[in-house]
């Protein structure tokens, strides 16, 4: 699942990528207004954005001409700016370039002193310390005019945009050493960022005000945290998940294999309901979300995952669980029909391979599936010398080369039993029975 990096919603919240607000009427028009923006991301080197608001007919989606809009913008409930906009065409763009140099926000109409005098183009510069930084940004926009200048109406909505900002941080683990993990926040700037090795859980913080009137108005809080692959303690089946103190549902946690080959992106997902449920259950409601992360003990088998071409839907699991250097994994599998609940399809060709980092292959075996529904098993014998992410793939099901899926595990080192020489073990042995023999000619 690929994530947008602006989303927008209608009521004060965190939601959809670009949306049309629900109609009001204004006169005798159903009167709509749609958001939309070009996407951009803050990593510390801000270089802007632009938003668009086109106000537009809701029967035909046409723009309405000589609109006039109030627009204020809040942040964490401070405002930022208020102006008011004008467009001949009801289509309004504002290019925003943050600049903190300066303590004042400048919006200038794009057409300089002429402005006004040939038309409004709709199109204006906003500058200052203004979407500088990551957060929920809020907007309150006014119609005052529509269809004409003269035509001076009152009609208000309310919309937000949510910027991502990324920060990395680079972690120590014990046996897969320095790793640099990427948190994206999609709602506020988070802090605290830290990673405790010995119980391989991650923990961070994000400013959140958890008062019933806010939660009313939160419709999604999205983070998002891309795991190195060389990081093999955490490229795990499944994760727990904690926000100050409670469990998140599996449903909030999402894994992503698809869009990067050098990493894994794990989403953590809060809609109102589990921002609710988290409300009701946190002992200490702080003016904060406290995230925490962490493989679980589970394994969340199977995993299922569609084809490219959404044609077939693979469900796999292994055993052991866990894939060990030098032992022999089971792997399970069958090709589901992807619109029909575990309903497997007629036996069909596969090619099934195991590469180990991004091109190094180490198994591969061509097939026919079963016909009657049973799971397909393959034995494979990793060797003693690899360590490491690999990455089970399937293709060319049923012959096509776009029926494809990869899923990514993990190969761990042996726990190993230390063992003693013989000779010692004798020594042992042998001050063992006379600790055992000496006191019963102590008592004669």
């Amino acid at each position: 699942m690929i994530f947008p990096s602006f989303i927008f919603l209608s009521a004060y919240g965190d939601g959809l990528a670009s949306e049309i607000l629900p109609p009001e009427v204004i006169g005798n028009k159903n009167v709509t207004l749609s958001i939309n923006s070009s996407p951009f991301l803050i990593d510390n080197t801000h270089v802007g954005t632009q938003i668009n608001f086109i106000l537009q007919d809701a029967s035909n989606q046409e723009p309405f001409q000589d609109v006039t809009l109030a627009v204020s913008a809040f942040k964490n409930d401070q405002a930022l700016f208020g102006h008011v906009f004008m467009s001949d065409s009801g289509n309004f763009l504002f290019d925003v370039a943050p600049d903190n140099s300066s303590s004042k926000i400048a919006i200038n109409e794009e057409g300089g002193p002429f402005a006004g005098l040939l038309g409004h183009g709709g199109s204006y510069q906003i500058k200052g310390p203004v979407f500088a930084s990551g957060g929920l940004y809020k907007f309150k926009i006014e119609v005052l005019t529509v269809g004409s200048y003269d035509n001076q109406v009152s009609k208000s909505y309310n919309a937000a945009i949510s910027i991502p900002e990324t920060n990395n941080y680079t972690i120590n683990d014990k046996e897969d050493g320095k790793q640099t993990v990427t948190v994206i926040a999609y709602y506020d700037q988070i802090k605290n960022f830290q990673y405790n090795s010995d119980n391989k859980t991650m923990t961070f913080s994000m400013p959140f005000n958890w008062s019933p009137d806010n939660l009313k108005q939160v419709s999604v809080v999205h983070q998002e945290l891309k795991i190195p692959r060389p990081f093999t303690n955490f490229i795990v089946t499944k994760y727990d998940a904690f926000v100050n103190g409670v469990k998140l549902e599996d449903r909030s946690v999402s894994i992503d294999d698809y869009s990067s080959d050098e990493y894994r992106i794990v989403h953590l997902i809060l809609y109102k309901q589990e921002a609710n449920t988290i409300a009701a259950q946190q002992h200490n409601a702080k003016s904060e979300m406290d995230f925490a992360l962490s493989p679980s003990n589970e394994t969340a088998f199977p995993i299922t995952q569609y084809t490219r071409n959404a044609q077939y839907k693979v469900s796999l699991s292994w055993d052991p669980p866990k894939i060990l250097a030098g032992q022999t994994t089971r792997f399970s599998f069958q090709i589901l029909d992807p619109y029909l609940v575990n309903k497997t399809v007629d036996s069909i060709d596969y090619d099934f391979s195991i590469i180990a980092g991004k091109n190094g292959l180490m198994f591969h075996k061509s097939g026919t599936t079963s016909n009657n529904g049973d799971p397909n098993t393959i034995d494979v014998k990793f060797p003693d010398n690899y360590t490491g992410p690999i990455t089970i793939g399937f293709e060319n099901l049923n012959g096509n080369s776009f029926s494809d899926s990869e899923i990514s595990g993990v190969v761990s080192k042996p726990h190993i039993v230390p063992e003693f020489p013989a000779g010692p073990l004798v020594v042992i042995a042998a001050m063992f029975s006379v600790i055992i023999i000496f006191p019963r000619f102590s008592r004669t």
